[in-house]
């Protein structure tokens, strides 16, 4: 049986993972064969129950490897017998892979891969930029704790309850370097009208944009020229707050450049894993997803 790699979540019709797994595995079968065998497919999973059961079947072996996405990264974490401090710190896990002793190991590429798309895309670097984070789900704290060791001189993350985004926080600080928790901050959506002029980097790491009609999630007026704009939903076409950010000379990425690299990182996991050793070409991805309808 050839080797299966899957995408989990709910929804993931529109997912682009597929077509840039399946092009990077026929490109690297041309150096090393084992590669041209493995096919990565795309499973919707309607609800915990089905998405545990398939996450078993990365514990069996049925599968060599998995990414999670909403609304199941959490579950992952918990059905993992390993979790890296990357999973820990977020409280969710988009990669899970089986090791040599036959246990399910958990990984979280989302918060590197959101760093180094920005820093590629925007030509920025995150060391000393103040950082404003949407959301408090695995994808906002990888993220924040991510932007904390990339060297980040302040990440807040913004909810709707405060109370919520101070919990998150202190989580994170748990896991990570002193130097890099102290500049972690909690802070609740009123506050935004001081927080988001000041900001040098704001993601947007919530759903909102997926549906056509959604508002941004922040007042697209306050921003500014020179800030970079995140938005990590893609595929839904422009979201209010990118043509918002855009409109205000702010340079505007979505998720599909973080898609590129937290699954390139991905790969290296399961190749590592299966003793495959590779260092994956990231143009090869990003450009099967961008001729994907062509």
């Amino acid at each position: 049986m050839n080797p299966e790699f899957v995408l989990i979540g709910d929804p993931v019709a529109h997912s682009l993972s597929p077509v840039m797994h399946n092009a990077l595995y026929q490109e690297l079968g041309k150096e090393k064969w084992p590669f041209s065998r493995w096919h990565y497919r795309a499973v919707r999973c309607a609800d915990e129950e089905e998405a545990a059961h398939q996450i078993n079947l990365v514990r069996t072996g049925r599968y060599r490897g998995m990414n999670v996405t909403m609304p199941y990264k959490k579950l992952a974490a918990r059905c993992a017998d390993f979790s890296d401090a990357s999973v820990i710190a977020a409280g969710g896990a988009n990669v899970l892979v089986r090791d040599e002793d036959l246990k399910l190991c958990a990984y979280n590429t989302d918060g590197l891969g959101a760093v180094r798309a920005i820093e590629r895309v925007s030509d920025t670097s995150l060391a000393d930029a103040h950082v404003l984070i949407c959301g408090t789900g695995p994808t906002s704290l990888a993220i924040a704790t991510a932007s904390a060791q990339a060297g980040a001189s302040e990440v807040t993350l913004l909810s709707r309850d405060e109370a919520k985004a101070l919990s998150c926080v202190n989580r994170i600080r748990t896991n990570i370097d002193p130097r890099e928790a102290s500049v972690l901050h909690g802070r609740d959506y009123a506050q935004m009208d001081v927080l988001v002029p000041r900001a040098d980097v704001i993601v947007d790491a919530t759903p909102r944009g997926m549906n056509p009609d959604d508002e941004a999630i922040l007042d697209t007026n306050l921003l500014h020229e020179g800030q970079v704009v995140l938005d990590t939903v893609y595929g839904h076409g422009e979201t209010a707050l990118l043509a918002g950010a855009w409109q205000h000379g702010a340079t505007c990425m979505d998720g599909l450049e973080m898609l590129v690299e937290q699954a390139a990182l991905s790969v290296e996991i399961w190749a590592d894993a299966l003793a495959l050793p590779v260092e994956v070409d990231r143009d090869i991805m990003r450009h099967a997803a961008l001729h994907a309808d062509s």
